[in-house]
């Protein structure tokens, strides 16, 4: 037998996934909306590290663009040319710097920037909280 509670829970979850559905996959003038999380941005130049994430996660530049990364937590961070991939499903990361770039932001508004000169695809991620990805694309 099903409780009340667990039917009131039921519906609450089912209408809120049909709410943002519909509600948030366009904005007021109608055009879609990104997920700041993955959303690449063109010529910015900019990564936001907020919420053990880095956003965009994805970020498209010209070859000669400063990338600059900014800390908004209150915790430090890295970026860290190279890859992590989950090792296993309780949570560890193997990780593989390649010593293109490796910048510490140690506080809450602290930068790092970094010159890409070279066409390509640069994974880094936070070599402190292995979960933290992404990717610069120079184009």
């Amino acid at each position: 037998m099903v409780s009340t509670a667990g039917v009131v829970r039921a519906i609450a979850v089912a209408s809120t996934a049909v709410l943002a559905l519909e509600c948030g996959t366009q904005s007021q003038s109608g055009a879609p909306l990104q997920s700041p999380s993955t959303a690449a941005t063109s010529q910015s130049g900019k990564v936001e590290v907020k919420g053990f994430a880095f956003s965009p996660q994805r970020l498209e530049v010209s070859k000669g663009t400063t990338v600059t990364w900014t800390n908004a937590d209150s915790i430090l961070h890295t970026a860290t040319s190279g890859k992590s991939v989950k090792a296993d499903d309780l949570g560890h990361y193997t990780t593989t710097p390649d010593g293109k770039f490796n910048g510490t932001m140690d506080d809450q508004g602290k930068s790092f920037g970094f010159t890409f000169d070279t066409v390509g695809d640069f994974s880094y991620l936070c070599s402190r909280h292995n979960n933290m990805t992404g990717t610069v694309v120079v184009k």
